[in-house]
């Protein structure tokens, strides 16, 4: 072992030294100069060297905390060779240098099992990264910005030589103290920045109450361009770790943090409208619940007491009838309804573990009674059509009562909670049912009072359990939890699967499925069906390139290439080949600064040929899909001059007004992207563009590389609706047509080990292992329906969780601690 670690250290700092030069030529080559996400990537890169100087370790908290948001393609261009890459490149530097230093014992070790495993599936990666790479083509200007290219293959390829490349390091700091304490909050800290753009987002865009629209957010993933499904790859992977946070929460405020960021989380989920992601979310549930009912059926053999399995089919029992009661009530009384009932609901779940002096109650319903009638006949109505809805008597009286339930319940709220506090709080409590009612009345009429009722039926049978024997639930940090989460899911869920799109998404699921099976049947049918295909797949990143040349239908999808003529580089963008509609072009885009309310000129040069195109040019509010407000730029190509010859160029100088664009607060304002477009007849037609130019009043120039000098430098583009070009849409089928046979069974090999390690983990009570398999097993539901490993990204996190799921302790005593502990 040691003359393998003096081996091992001797080859490290040469690949340091490669990995620090290879991060210098990448920043050297880097578009940093076009708006300010570039400029904060810059200040990063230094901050983050630091950073691994001082505590090495917090690579495991850094790469999983920036993996999902560290994505600026939109702004640069660049997708191929990403910014996290480069950050890997410095961590894999500064790591191996360390690495090469004085021998320093493992902090865990891969089973035999696991090692076996991942040098089949190595083996296989890289027979699919030859067969996808070779030949060689040359390093023209498409080379890397194009998903027909044959490099694309390297761009699918990096995430497993990532995970490796990292895997030494995982060995050496990756212990189950160090994943608690880094990697951990990692993931919390990636989930929560997500959570918060994906929020961002839908306030910007349709709105965070507005339901009925088909926007469907991508926050920070870039890869969703082209569609897919990497939101919800990376939602399925992290929201169990959220639970896990909530459940090993030490304190209140703790508990309070993990509540936010699953609300957050949940929200985000919800707003996705992805049935994939649904389904993953029920299957992580079940995994929960059918581990909780193994423990608890396993103390059930151990007298005395009442089986605690009766215990949990009762609690069951009580969420699915207060389900049922909240669809319903929501269904008449609306969101006002649905809110009063959940915290009616929760004001019995809390007063029920209390000792109630049930021989105030009498008194307490007669008081409450009296003074609501009282308020009830003398409140004023608001003055004025536009006076606040929460100024009306329902609903003040109602957060009146909430308020005052809280105030006497709260901890540490006075001394002890005597009978007396304890009748105030069944007053508030009865004050609460009546006000539901009148809340259910004043919106819906007398066809709400009997949703109203049933809730409040409810609510008095939950205020008996602290009668019972064991008591179904405690007043605990743990009862709190789950009641505060289970009141947050139905809060979310229940509006948003009675919306207009859901219920519509809902509605398609057997059409959409047909047509996903008839994709599956033809990219199948375009492999090839040789052994060595069979085997070793078509290459990885060959399924775009594949439907480009040898689709069933004979369709040729929209293209953008960048090309040069004696000496000049501009952008070819090629309309599609079949009757294109609005969701089925390829738009070439830009971010822009625009004023609002402001005269630009729109300068270029273009020329067609083939049959008669359509260049659109739009300015449009856009974060990556489906644009809204857009300013078209009124441009019409000429014929051409008798004489001239039919490839010449024209020069456009439009102007045009900005209208509202650009305008809104900071933190509100939708971006602005440029798009162009080409749209032709149902044969594929080319336009060129050219020396491209947006000026400001003042002569400022907006557009950055428009002459394309740089090629896609700046450039980014999208399809909006028309996906299944680019995606082969299930993950196992995936792996099967680019990697074969061999890559299919070694990763299912790998994700058996894993499993079944986390599994029996999970069965000895780490419910960081359940998690964490929680997290896997809805990232495959998710990859049922799409085909989330040609997201480098997404993948590469699914094989970090993977290669810590397969770690053991190393069996020698760990060392002396190195560092200390971070403040």
């Amino acid at each position: 072992m040691a003359v393998q670690a003096a081996v091992a250290g001797l080859a490290a700092r040469p690949l340091a030294l490669l990995a620090g030069v290879a991060c210098a030529l990448a920043l050297r080559h880097y578009p940093l100069g076009h708006g300010w996400p570039g400029l904060l990537f810059a200040a990063l890169l230094p901050a983050y060297f630091l950073l691994l100087c001082w505590r090495p370790a917090c690579w495991l908290f850094c790469v999983p905390a920036l993996l999902p948001v560290l994505d600026l393609a939109p702004w640069t261009g660049w997708f191929f060779l990403e910014e996290i890459d480069v950050l890997l490149l410095l961590t894999v530097a500064c790591g191996y240098w360390r690495l090469g230093g004085p021998i320093q014992r493992a902090a865990a070790t891969l089973p035999p099992a696991a090692r076996v495993c991942l040098l089949l599936c190595s083996l296989a990666w890289l027979a699919a990264l030859l067969r996808g790479v070779l030949p060689l083509a040359p390093l023209d200007l498409n080379a890397w910005d194009n998903y027909l290219s044959p490099y694309n293959s390297l761009r699918l390829g990096k995430a497993w030589a990532w995970s490796m490349l990292l895997l030494p390091l995982l060995l050496r700091d990756g212990n189950a103290s160090a994943l608690r304490r880094y990697a951990l909050p990692g993931m919390l800290a990636g989930l929560a920045m997500v959570s918060l753009f994906a929020l961002w987002e839908r306030a910007v865009f349709p709105g965070l109450t507005n339901l009925s629209s088909d926007y469907r957010i991508t926050a920070p993933f870039s890869a969703m361009h082209t569609g897919g499904a990497a939101l919800d790859g990376y939602l399925a992977l992290s929201l169990p770790f959220a639970a896990l946070w909530l459940a090993r929460a030490r304190s209140r405020w703790q508990a309070a943090l993990a509540l936010l960021l699953l609300a957050l989380a949940l929200h985000a989920a919800f707003a996705t409208f992805s049935r994939g992601l649904y389904a993953a979310l029920a299957a992580a549930m079940l995994l929960g619940f059918w581990q909780t009912v193994r423990t608890a059926h396993g103390e059930a053999r151990r007298p005395p007491g009442r089986p605690p399995v009766r215990g949990v089919l009762l609690r069951l029992l009580l969420a699915g009838l207060g389900t049922v009661l909240l669809v319903y009530m929501f269904s008449l009384a609306g969101y006002r309804g649905l809110l009063a009932a959940v915290v009616l609901l929760a004001a019995s779940f809390v007063l029920a573990a209390r000792p109630l002096p049930w021989r105030l109650a009498p008194a307490s319903l007669l008081c409450a009674l009296c003074l609501q009638g009282l308020l009830a006949a003398w409140w004023p109505e608001p003055a004025g059509q536009h006076a606040a809805g929460w100024l009306k008597g329902p609903y003040f009286l109602f957060l009146l009562a909430a308020v005052l339930l809280a105030a006497v319940l709260w901890p540490g709220a006075g001394a002890a909670k005597g009978p007396v506090r304890l009748g105030l709080a069944m007053m508030a409590w009865t004050m609460l049912a009546c006000n539901l009612a009148w809340i259910g009345w004043h919106w819906a009429g007398a066809a709400a009072l009997l949703p109203a009722g049933l809730v409040v039926l409810l609510a008095m049978l939950m205020l008996g359990n602290g009668r019972l024997r064991p008591p179904l639930w405690r007043l605990d940090r743990a009862s709190l939890s789950i009641a505060g989460a289970a009141g947050i899911l139905l809060l979310l869920a229940i509006p948003v699967s009675a919306s207009y799109y859901a219920t519509e998404r809902f509605a398609t699921t057997a059409f959409d499925m047909q047509g996903r099976l008839r994709h599956w049947r033809q990219a199948l049918a375009m492999q090839p069906s040789d052994l060595a295909s069979r085997l070793f797949g078509t290459g990885s990143g060959s399924f775009p390139a594949t439907y480009y040349w040898h689709n069933p239908q004979r369709e040729v999808p929209a293209s953008i290439a960048y090309a040069e003529e004696g000496g000049n580089r501009y952008v070819r963008l090629a309309s599609p080949g079949y009757s294109a509609g609005y969701g089925e072009l390829l738009r070439l885009l830009q971010r822009l600064p625009v004023q609002p309310a402001t005269r630009y000129t729109l300068a270029l040069d273009v020329r067609r040929t083939g049959p008669m195109p359509v260049l659109q040019v739009r300015l449009c509010q856009r974060q990556l899909l489906y644009a809204q407000g857009c300013v078209n730029v009124p441009l019409r190509l000429r014929p051409h001059p008798p004489g001239s010859p039919a490839a010449a160029w024209q020069h456009d100088e439009v102007p045009f007004d900005s209208a509202w664009l650009g305008a809104g607060a900071w933190l509100l304002r939708p971006p602005v992207q440029l798009e162009l477009a080409a749209s032709g007849v149902a044969d594929s037609s080319v336009l060129e563009v050219d020396n491209l130019s947006l000026r400001a009043p003042g002569g400022e120039e907006l557009i950055a590389n428009g002459r394309f000098t740089q090629a896609n430098n700046y450039w980014f583009f999208s399809s909006d609706h028309h996906h299944l070009p680019w995606h082969i849409k299930s993950m196992a089928l995936h792996l099967l047509v680019e990697t074969g046979w061999c890559g299919a069974l070694s990763m299912l090999a790998l994700l058996a080990v894993a499993g079944r390690r986390l599994l029996r983990q999970a069965r000895g009570g780490d419910s960081g292992a359940l998690a964490c398999a929680a997290a896997l097993l809805g990232f495959l539901v998710v990859g049922l329906f799409d085909s989330l490993l040609d997201v480098p990204r997404i993948a590469l996190l699914c094989y970090l969780m993977l290669l810590c799921a397969l770690l053991r302790p190393a069996h020698s005593p760990p060392p002396p601690a190195l560092e200390s502990a971070p403040p």
